[in-house]
């Protein structure tokens, strides 16, 4: 499928030899300065791209370009760190002839080994010249690390009278938990929208995608979502309330989930995109504790992976989760089949052959405590995710 970016958007991405074979920088341009919104990893050790883009979003100038490699992650990197970032952005600025502040970047890879610079640095002229409204699908390879596949999800609808864009783009297999979920996520479209209405609608739309993934429950130290929008629909500028921007958050909201599964279904080594929702607690904080705590059971994704409908891995993890409930007056289901309700098991899992056995499979708990309710993805967890963490860097 040929896809192509917003109006007034260019990207490109190639091998710039910081990897031995693949795609390695990625470049995304808009050709006019774009408001910006981003949200990055609650880590505390923050890597040296992250740093430097918050210190920029706090001038609130926006952004006009983001620059991304998949070769290094520059983190824990100390001062030379912040150094080879900024630098990296100051030479995009330049060959863009534009402002240093409005130059954003990224970085996935390998923690704690300096930057190559030298060959980052020389592929810059080759990666502006490349740059192309259908250049998209050769950037997000370029942002790939152990990803099996590229994620890219867009969605056009009307505001104002007006047709607007908006396409993302995401990275992402392994070390993804809540807070956020190693992940990049760049979005982009041409809608004209207000600084405060943007913000909002990333923060609300976060929660509700990448803050609602995990596949290890290991939080990055690279983790950043960012939204360019450019205005180059020239429709009416979308507020921070009323019928536009719900419309404007929901199609925001679509594309971030999209891509947000995306990266569970492709968590290293899953075989399985799982859905787990609990519904019926007694405050909305209850019920994020508990569907995090159940999605990030080991013993459970194993029984997932192995097709085994093993209800008390749930109910397990539910009691651990640290929220107060009745467990006589819960009921768990998984892929439609009841297992437990009203105190004692009423389903046999010797015989319940079905479950689990499918690429998609769903758990709900109802706790029937109060009115909250909370959604989060997860996958199985196979050998192989074993096999290709045991050696990430020999």
């Amino acid at each position: 499928m040929k896809y192509e970016l917003p109006k007034g958007f260019l990207a490109n991405g190639m091998h710039a030899g910081l990897k031995k074979k693949r795609k390695d920088l990625a470049l995304f341009y808009s050709l006019n300065p774009a408001k910006c919104a981003a949200v990055f990893t609650r880590n505390r050790s923050k890597a040296a791209p992250v740093i430097v883009c918050q210190e920029k979003l706090k001038k609130n100038k926006g952004a006009q370009a983001i620059l991304v490699n998949s070769g290094n992650a520059n983190c824990m990197t100390g001062k030379r760190g912040v150094s080879d970032a900024r630098k990296s952005a100051r030479e995009v600025a330049k060959a863009l002839n534009i402002s240093e502040d409005l130059v954003l970047v990224s970085s996935t890879g390998v923690i704690g080994v300096p930057m190559n610079m030298k060959p980052l640095l020389a592929a810059v002229p080759e990666l502006i010249s490349g740059l192309s409204s259908d250049g998209v699908m050769r950037a997000t390879e370029a942002i790939m690390t152990t990803d099996v596949f590229a994620k890219i999800y867009s969605v056009k609808f009307k505001c104002g009278g007006k047709e607007i864009k908006m396409i993302g783009v995401t990275k992402g297999a392994g070390m993804i938990k809540p807070n956020m979920a190693t992940m990049l996520c760049y979005i982009f479209t041409d809608a004209a929208i207000s600084d405060k209405a943007l913000k909002k609608a990333l923060i609300e739309c976060n929660e509700e995608s990448f803050n609602a993934i995990s596949v290890d429950g290991d939080m990055s130290t690279n983790d950043t979502v960012i939204v360019l929008a450019n205005g180059e629909a020239i429709n009416p500028v979308i507020p921070d309330s009323g019928k536009e921007y719900k419309n404007f958050a929901g199609k925001l909201k679509k594309v971030m989930l999209e891509l947000a599964k995306m990266i569970v279904r492709d968590g290293e080594g899953a075989t399985k995109l799982v859905k787990v929702k609990v519904i019926g607690a007694k405050s909305a904080e209850e019920a994020r504790s508990a569907v995090e705590k159940i999605s990030n059971s080991l013993l459970l994704k194993c029984a997932i992976h192995g097709g085994d409908p093993n209800w008390g891995r749930v109910a397990a993890a539910l009691g651990a989760s640290g929220i107060e409930f009745d467990p006589d007056g819960i009921e768990i289901i998984m892929d439609g089949v009841t297992f437990y309700k009203n105190g004692k098991s009423v389903a046999d899992f010797r015989t319940k052959k079905d479950v689990f056995k499918g690429k998609d499979a769903e758990i709900e708990v109802r706790l029937n405590e109060g009115k909250y309710e909370a959604t989060m993805y997860t996958c199985d967890l196979s050998k192989k995710y074993i096999y290709i963490n045991s050696f990430y860097t020999t």
